[in-house]
């Protein structure tokens, strides 16, 4: 593309633009430097956006900048793809240029970029895959050289395209990368959320064009009208245009057309052309030129720029020739820029052609471009572009075209544009089947978007199907998004009856909706007198040859047996059995996963951190959101279980965060309670309480509910409030029914807390005990360990064995806040047993394991009982293996196994630069200088 496009002749230069050329200036050199940017021109139509983006490109250029452009167009936004396409598709031309861009996580891209209709089979969700992809394709380009993304008319790109600008934007950390984007600030509409995801960042500068002075107006007026021109006459066409540079520029285009001189006599002329001053020119223009202009200039406006040559040629009912020919003329009339891709020189401009069209004449255009790029072999999301804009039709191959579009768009990861292809599938009239099919479809790409029409087309789909098959798949997804939408007895009664009617042939996909029903109760649903939750013990064991259905039995039963208290080992092996190959991960929605990794958790076994890095993987590749967001929560709170804070509290923010985007009400109180907790471990009390008292009512009986009710127990403590605590451990006892494990649903030790508090010691210990033996039955360490600190500590001068075997059970386990905090409770007890030095040594190591876990209220706690004891804290950094985050340790173990850092950015999902902060930290903690001593300061000592 020729840079500097955008201007006409008659066009005024860049008056009054020094601030912001500077400002531009400043990001292109701050690029070349190696910083990241994003630039964004804002303003109302015509006031200098697409000059500035083509002066940024143009200059970019000079610096040595590589320059990828694109343009938004409101006649194509439901083209997915379609920005990202213009920018990226001029480098990629060659395979050659795909085999050195594409490398390593970046191939995920490429689907996006396949022009190839996608067989008949379900597409798989490759929403995070697509743009994990993309965002890797922009740092292996900016590798090779600085790298400039240009998108003028931002507002009107695809919601895909948008969806990656922002996910770039937020991991742009210091990689030469500007984005300058021009962005119509009264255009937002719909999009207005993304677009913020990308305008309005940290790191974005925002540049708001001023309308032109009057006197820069009056030098315009002379520089197109000549000398001698009235003031009066200035002042009008300052007045009348607004000091907006295109409307005043097309206004003297239409004066000096009409011959009006620059007088004060004219003043009126002004005043009654000036609010129609781009259409008028427009179409003035237009109609001195032959009639092939006219109907090249109309193929085009419904075209959308960026149309072939042949394409336009066809819709126009012209020859070739004659369309070069008409070309020109427009070209020379400044109404079709002269650089490549055909298109016109402001989207105002199309726009004044477009509407000048009647209604009727507009229809029947897009159809017939619907046919020619059809004919033409177009990619099917371009012909469907066309047919969104076309009434009901009804002839087959409307549909048929539709449905391919929605599922290309689906398969590329752009979920937006595949519900608005199957939406107006469906105003097609369909045969019964085919309609049910087309509503599960929208069922499941709306899963992506909004949970409560995701809900809806399902539920047609499932009442209409008459294929049994169809007709279960789509309860199963129906009780799914019940789920999630806070409504499990539906859910449940949804599940049920489905699987009570397939036929025998389809048995496994009748235990997949038995496992949907029976995972209804872990978000609420009722028990129907006790069955459900017989029937999960009935799943115990597992034949994996069943299929997916009986593993997905496995994984709930593992689940309702860990709540019910154990044994641990028993549950963790029928867990492991579910997870035993990649089959659950990948036939599930999200929450039957969670169903089999959360007793492993529970039961502070490594398999649960391994398990949620597949988990993550799977989510990046399907883009499920349920998925995703099962990563984040329960991924968090198993990091949260090992006394990773740091990493947990990412991992949590970032799950409320999704539960409020994607709109998923039943996990969003679960992502606050989780996180509520966690603060009050770093000491945060009144975050916490604030988050709590925002995170509104689960559905009673859920998880969800004893979740919240365990956090209001524990912040109530923090609070100093005992009275409230021991009501709401009681609301917790009765909420969590036939849940009884220690650590799950810790009623009783928190209950105890409350007791003491209130000098009710002897009640307080005998509900300590009646846990312990609990935690015994279960029997992992974090378990055990905790409820023998909880017992220890009530009992005070009583209770030093209890907390030296609290000390002793959770020596060499996962759970390393626990193991803080019954060192800190030990060493508390010998302190006031008076025997302070011996109190000393585990309170240091207390320390040194608090600080490790970011437990910022422990390690105040402890630091005050050293000073008690005589002893001076150390204040030197923590060393060590022991001393490295989980983040921090998966980063140092792929380094040293050689793997470069951007393969480690690629694998761990995160940006280049925070490998490179993990690794800085690394080197710090095990004090060394580089990757090559890391597998000697790894390696196990002894």
């Amino acid at each position: 593309m020729v840079e500097g496009a955008g201007a006409h002749a008659g066009q005024p230069s860049l008056w009054e633009r020094e601030r912001e050329l500077g400002a531009l200036d400043r990001a292109i050199a701050a690029t070349l430097a190696g910083s990241s940017g994003v630039v964004v021109i804002e303003g109302p139509s015509g006031i200098g956006r697409s000059r500035l983006i083509a002066e940024t490109r143009l200059r970019a250029a000079v610096a040595g900048l590589a320059v990828l452009t694109a343009r938004g167009s409101e006649f194509e936004r439901d083209y997915p793809f379609g920005v990202v396409r213009q920018l990226f598709e001029p480098a990629l031309v060659a395979e050659a240029a795909w085999e050195r861009l594409g490398r390593g996580a970046a191939a995920a891209a490429r689907p996006v970029f396949d022009v190839a209709s996608p067989s008949a089979e379900v597409p798989g969700e490759s929403t995070f895959a697509a743009l994990h992809g993309l965002y890797w394709l922009t740092l292996n380009l900016s590798a090779e050289r600085p790298l400039l993304l240009a998108i003028d008319d931002v507002q009107w790109s695809d919601r895909a395209s948008l969806r990656f600008l922002g996910y770039l934007a937020r991991r742009l950390d210091d990689a030469p990368i500007l984005i300058a984007v021009g962005l119509r600030d009264t255009e937002a509409g719909d999009d207005a959320a993304l677009l913020a995801e990308l305008t309005v960042n940290p790191i974005a500068e925002r540049i708001a064009p001023r309308p032109l002075s009057r006197d820069a107006t009056a030098d315009v007026v002379r520089a197109r009208l000549g000398e001698p021109t009235d003031p009066a006459f200035a002042d009008a066409c300052h007045e009348s245009t607004g000091g907006n540079p295109l409307l005043l520029s097309e206004l003297l285009e239409t004066l000096a057309a009409e011959g009006v001189p620059p007088d004060a006599g004219h003043v009126p002329v002004i005043v009654e052309l000036g609010s129609r001053a781009v259409s008028r020119a427009v179409l003035l223009r237009l109609g001195r030129l032959p009639p092939s202009a006219g109907a090249v200039a109309r193929a085009m406006a419904v075209l959308g720029d960026g149309a072939a040559t042949s394409t336009v040629a066809a819709l126009a009912g012209l020859d070739g020739a004659t369309v070069a020919e008409a070309v020109r003329d427009l070209v020379g009339a400044g109404i079709v820029r002269a650089e490549p891709p055909l298109g016109f020189v402001h989207p105002l401009a199309r726009a004044a052609v477009y509407r000048d069209l009647a209604p009727g004449e507009r229809d029947l255009s897009h159809e017939r471009a619907a046919r020619i790029l059809l004919d033409h072999h177009a990619p099917v999301e371009r012909v469907a572009a066309h047919l969104l804009a076309v009434p009901r039709h009804g002839d087959d191959w409307v549909a048929d075209v539709l449905l391919a579009a929605a599922r290309s768009a689906f398969a590329k990861g752009a979920p937006d544009a595949a519900i608005a292809s199957l939406r107006r599938a469906l105003a097609e009239p369909l045969e019964p089947e085919f309609r049910a099919e087309v509503a599960f479809e929208l069922g499941r790409a709306q899963a992506l978007m909004s949970l409560p029409d995701s809900a809806e087309a399902l539920r047609e789909a499932y009442e209409s199907a008459a294929d049994p098959e169809v007709r279960g798949h789509a309860a199963d997804w129906l009780a799914c998004t019940l789920n999630y939408l806070d409504a499990p007895d539906e859910a449940a009664d949804v599940a049920h009856e489905a699987s009570a009617t397939l036929p025998a042939e389809l048995a496994d996909l009748a235990r997949q909706l038995e496992a949907g029903e029976l995972i209804s109760l872990f978000f609420g649903a009722g028990n129907a007198g006790g069955e459900r939750l017989a029937r999960t013990a009935s799943h115990r064991t597992i034949d994996p040859a069943l299929g997916p259905g009986a593993t997905m039995l496995a994984a709930v039963s593992a689940l309702a047996w860990a709540e019910a208290g154990g044994p641990a080992d028993a549950v963790v092996a029928l867990a492991r059995a579910a997870l035993h190959d990649s089959t659950l991960v990948a036939a599930d929605a999200g929450y039957l996963v969670v169903a089999a990794m959360l007793p492993l958790a529970l039961a502070d076994v490594d398999d649960a951190v391994e398990g949620w890095s597949a988990v993550r993987a799977e989510a990046h590749r399907s883009g499920f959101v349920f998925t995703n967001l099962a990563a984040q929560l329960w991924g968090g709170y198993t990091q949260f279980l090992r006394g990773e804070l740091a990493d947990a509290e990412t991992e949590l923010r970032a799950a409320l965060a999704s539960a409020s985007l994607w709109g998923v009400p039943s996990q969003a109180p679960l992502a606050a309670a989780l996180l509520a907790e966690l603060l009050v471990e770093r000491g945060a009390v009144q975050e916490a309480r604030d988050l709590l008292d925002a995170a509104g009512q689960p559905h009673g009986g859920s998880d969800g509910s004893v979740l919240v009710e365990r956090a209001e127990t524990r912040v109530l403590l923090a609070e100093g409030r005992a009275e409230e605590a021991l009501t709401a451990a009681d609301r917790l006892r009765d909420e969590a029914g036939w849940r009884t494990h220690p650590r799950y649903v810790p009623w009783r030790s928190l209950k105890a807390r409350a007791l003491d508090r209130l000098g009710r010691r002897d009640e307080a210990v005998a509900l300590a005990l009646d846990e312990l033996a609990g935690a015994r039955g279960w029997g992992s360490p974090g378990t055990v360990g905790r409820s023998l600190r909880v017992l220890g500590t009530i009992e005070r001068e009583a209770g030093l064995a209890h907390l030296a075997e609290a000390c002793s059970v959770l020596e060499h386990a996962p759970a390393r806040l626990e193991r803080a905090k019954a060192l800190a409770a030990l060493g508390e007890a010998l302190r006031r047993a008076r025997r302070p030095t011996e109190a000393r040594t585990p309170l240091r190591e207390a320390l040194e394991l608090a600080e490790i876990s970011g437990a910022t209220s422990l390690v105040e706690r402890v630091r005050a009982e050293l000073y008690a004891t005589g002893a001076r804290p150390r204040t030197t950094a923590l060393r060590g293996v022991g001393s490295l985050t989980a983040s921090e340790r998966r980063v140092a173990y792929l380094a040293a196994e050689g793997v470069s850092n951007r393969d480690i950015a690629q694998q761990l999902y995160v940006t280049p630069k925070t490998v490179e902060v993990h690794l800085g930290s690394v080197y710090r903690k095990l004090d060394i200088e580089s990757r090559r001593e890391l597998p000697r300061a790894l390696a196990p000592t002894g």
